[in-house]
């Protein structure tokens, strides 16, 4: 790349620009480079007098030369991975060297030692294509060698580069079989301890701390920008309004030695499985990473208990998540942890018990997280088959994997959760236990276009390559409308990114992730996704924070740590006008009057007695478990099943893309030899549970209704009849099926809705859109006037779509967490499409009696 010394001024200015703006707006630090502006820098490295010129670049900073602001900005600011800027950087940094070392020409400003240096920095990912280059060449084999064995961002592609190289050329194959040698003994994790002891200062907030309050949705947009991100927390949340402020002057009062420890009530992470949300906590707590531009590593939460997604989360990201008695905590005591002793004291008086993750868990922390913990274990395993082929020593390491594997002198008997996990087991055991952790192989990954960004970013920085699931489904369902331009270039980037990786991606208003992904899944697969309601009917899904879809993209697999199994047994048959909805809500009350609602926290609901159900209608059960803080939820699958999945081939064999995307072409082979031997896993009569609760339909006798602020908050109609109504919304993954919309226009139709009542209705997909006008209902529901829109996630989010200051509303959606989907004045009630008809029809929550007056089947 040729520039001029004018272009380098230029694209200086233009960086100056915005680092003025963002700090005079935010108080912020500029935005990592990207790969244009990384080579126009590294290409101005050839131009002359750049020590002779001199410029500031941030505001109130001293004027340095050119040189050193290119350099700085090279070395600070460029994300690590395989970002195209990343890439930029490291074939500007590989120019230098081999031009100073082939051409005996050394750069004025960079010498081929320190150009070296900053690639080694990068840690690996896009440096090392580079670095096997430079080596091949003879140019600083010996350091590179060396560094490599600290290195684990390794790609398929670059470890099989070395595997070549060792074969094509003996002087080389002795440093290459060192290298894989030292991988196999996971020499790279030497460094990779946790403390002890973490001293610091309480933040002290309350119980019920939703991701939504770290990280508000309709401020989504921002969420890959983690520092502006992070000036929302607790907005919508206002007894904790000030965290921010509490926050800075609890820093200003911490020693050398301490640290701010974040300190909460009871579910702490319930709700959506956002990334972002602990990114905020990360630009909270954590420490900057020194070249590594707006990130920051480490913090200590503690919390009564932890919703299982975000607790998964925080361990991914390298952050301390412990559990303990919070309650006698106050702002500001003093703590300090000591993990040998699992003890937290407080005050130097006050000593409580901490459970800590995991030992398997705290490696992956102390490694700084999954990043780097799993592509450790990938590099150890691909050493280990090249060492074994090599015929060098190495037969008696394990991966930490491998290392968990015990057998039981007899076969337990499983549940059906277990079952299905234990079916795709990669370590050759057919069972797994409670509290057991494996590696298993995960066949698919959903991701949708709120967390879609922050996945993909989370993907290059763990060096992501092609996907190496067999399908990777990308939905643009959230924000499908488009409001700005913003979410429309993130739709773009999603679908090349997806696309050219080997996935799928879904159009503006093709579906929504759950609804179109299922259709992707079988009764034996084990998936995860990137949003908290991956709960399929067939199979088990958990759903997964974005570094853990990434890594299930990457990987096609990943660690799991089985948890324990609720037994829920349906007996009998609901009364008519009793729906699915209405058994999600008989989860909670039946739980509170046996074993009390927190029994499903952190464990898998396995539900008995839905024969009678569809499986869209099943569906509605399993996404109701992630209200629970369930971390899955299953049904057996039956005749019912193999007729769906028998549509679903239908559905994706009539794809555009059925001949050319590997995530269709895939799941389409994958159906095939299911179908051609079925299997439909039962749970053991003998299997153990946690707790086992009985729900006897028949006692069902009217509509259980979710009052504000908390799905769980669970009334009947008649305790709740008369509420006043703004808004009604019938749709989401669990009120825009065809059935509940259908069943809703029934009730709707002939009649019209009230003016002071807004009523919006979402089909789930587009084809359940296209099968209502055909059928008539949505000219039913539009002639009583209600508004459709345009098939995807709608309300439910809050994110695009929103209520009004004072409102009260009754919507089919999942949450009715406070501010999520209005102000915090707003309130919102959660029932059935049924109900919500009703509801419509009337312009308030109607009475039992005014409910079965209107119901029609």
């Amino acid at each position: 790349m040729e520039i001029k010394l004018i272009d380098l001024k230029s694209c200086l200015t233009d960086y100056r620009r915005k680092a003025e703006h963002r700090k005079a707006s935010y108080n912020l630090a500029p935005r990592p480079l990207n790969a244009a502006e990384v080579k126009v820098l590294t290409a101005a490295l050839k131009l002359p007098c750049l020590n002779t010129e001199k410029m500031s670049l941030l505001p109130g900073e001293n004027e340095a030369s050119l040189a050193e602001l290119v350099i700085r900005l090279l070395r600070e600011e460029v994300k690590r991975g395989t970002f195209p800027a990343s890439y930029a950087k490291a074939e500007g940094l590989a120019e230098i060297i081999k031009t100073a070392q082939l051409r005996q020409k050394e750069n004025p400003y960079l010498s081929s030692t320190e150009a070296l240096e900053l690639l080694f920095a990068m840690q690996g990912g896009a440096a090392v294509s580079s670095l096997i280059d430079l080596f091949a060449k003879e140019i600083f084999s010996q350091k590179i060698a060396e560094t490599l064995k600290t290195t684990v961002l390794i790609t398929k592609q670059d470890f099989q580069q070395l595997v070549d190289l060792a074969a094509e050329n003996p002087h080389f194959k002795e440093k290459i079989d060192q290298l894989m040698l030292s991988w196999a003994h996971r020499e790279f994790a030497a460094g990779w301890q946790l403390s002890n002891d973490y001293q610091g200062l309480s933040l002290r907030v309350g119980d019920n701390i939703t991701t939504g309050h770290l990280s508000p949705s309709k401020n989504a947009n921002s969420r890959t920008d983690q520092p502006l991100h992070a000036q929302f927390v607790m907005d919508g949340r206002d007894d904790e309004a000030d965290l921010r402020e509490r926050l800075a002057e609890l820093k200003a009062k911490t020693t050398a030695k301490q640290t701010v420890i974040f300190t909460a009530g009871k579910a702490l992470g319930e709700g959506s499985s956002r990334k972002s949300a602990t990114y905020t906590m990360q630009q909270l707590l954590g420490k900057p990473v020194a070249g590594e531009p707006e990130k920051k590593s480490g913090g200590v939460v503690i919390a009564r208990s932890f919703a299982p997604i975000f607790k998964e989360s925080l361990i991914a990201s390298g952050m301390l998540p412990l559990e303990a008695d919070t309650t006698a905590i106050q702002e500001g005591d003093s703590l300090i942890v000591n993990l040998a002793k699992k003890e937290l004291l407080v005050n130097n008086e006050l000593q409580i018990k901490l459970k800590l993750p995991i030992d398997y868990k705290l490696k992956k922390i102390a490694a700084g997280g999954m990043t780097y913990f799993d592509a450790g274990n990938e590099l150890q395993t691909m050493a280990l088959n090249y060492c074994q082929q090599a015929e060098l020593d190495c037969a008696a390491i394990k991966t930490p994997a491998a290392e968990n594997v015990s057998f039981e002198a007899e076969k337990p008997a499983q549940t059906l959760a277990q079952k299905i996990v234990a079916y795709n087991r990669l370590d050759g055991k057919d069972t797994i236990l409670p509290g057991e952790t494996a590696q298993v192989k995960m066949r698919g990954a959903f991701s949708q276009d709120t967390t879609g960004p922050m996945t993909m970013d989370e993907y290059q920085a763990m060096a992501g390559e092609d996907f190496g699931a067999e399908f990777v489904v990308q939905s643009l369902c959230h924000t499908g409308e488009c409001p700005s331009s913003v979410e429309r270039d993130n739709h773009q980037f999603l679908a090349e990114f997806v696309s050219a990786r080997g996935g799928v991606c879904l159009q503006t208003g093709e579906g929504i992730i759950h609804t179109i992904g299922n259709r992707f899944v079988l009764p034996t697969d084990v998936i995860v996704g990137g949003d908290s309601h991956t709960r399929t009917p067939r199979g088990i899904s958990f759903p997964a924070a974005s570094d853990i879809v990434a890594g299930v993209m990457k990987y096609g697999k990943q660690d799991l740590t089985m948890d324990e199994s609720v037994k829920v047994t349906f007996t009998g048959q609901p009364p008519a006008g009793i729906t699915a909805r209405d058994l999600v809500s008989a989860l909670v009350v039946y739980a509170e009057k046996t074993v009390g609602k927190d029994i499903y926290n952190g464990r898998i609901i396995e539900m008995e007695g839905l024969e009678f159900l569809s499986p869209d209608e099943r569906y509605i059960l399993t996404n109701a478990v992630a209200e629970r803080s369930a971390s899955a939820g299953v049904i057996p699958s039956d005749k019912k099943t193999i007729a769906a999945i028998k549509d679903n081939l239908n559905y994706l064999q009539s794809r555009p893309d059925a001949a050319i995307s590997p995530a269709v072409k895939n799941t389409i082979a994958a159906i095939k030899s299911y179908l051609a031997n079925p299997v439909l896993f039962q749970a053991d009569p003998e299997a153990e549970y946690a707790a086992e609760i009985v729900i006897p339909l028949p006692e069902l006798t009217e509509p259980l209704v979710a009052k504000p602020h908390h799905p769980d908050n669970v009334a009947t109609l008649t305790e709740i009849a008369g509420e006043k109504l703004t808004d009604v919304y019938i749709g989401s993954c669990v009120g825009g099926d065809l059935q509940s919309i259908q069943s809703a226009a029934r009730i709707i139709a002939g009649h019209q809705i009230p003016a002071s009542v807004n009523v919006v209705v979402g089909p789930a997909s587009r084809d359940i859109y296209q099968e209502l006008i055909v059928d008539g209902s949505l000219e039913k529901l539009t002639k009583a006037g209600a508004t459709v829109i345009m098939p995807g996630c709608g309300l439910c989010m809050g994110n695009k779509r929103r209520i009004g200051h004072g409102a009260t509303a009754f919507t089919t959606t999942t949450r009715n967490y406070q501010s999520r989907i209005g102000p915090s004045d707003s309130r919102t009630f959660l029932g059935s499409a049924q109900v919500a008809g009703c509801a419509a029809v009337l312009g308030h929550i109607p009475s039992s009696k005014e409910y079965f007056a209107l119901y029609k089947e």
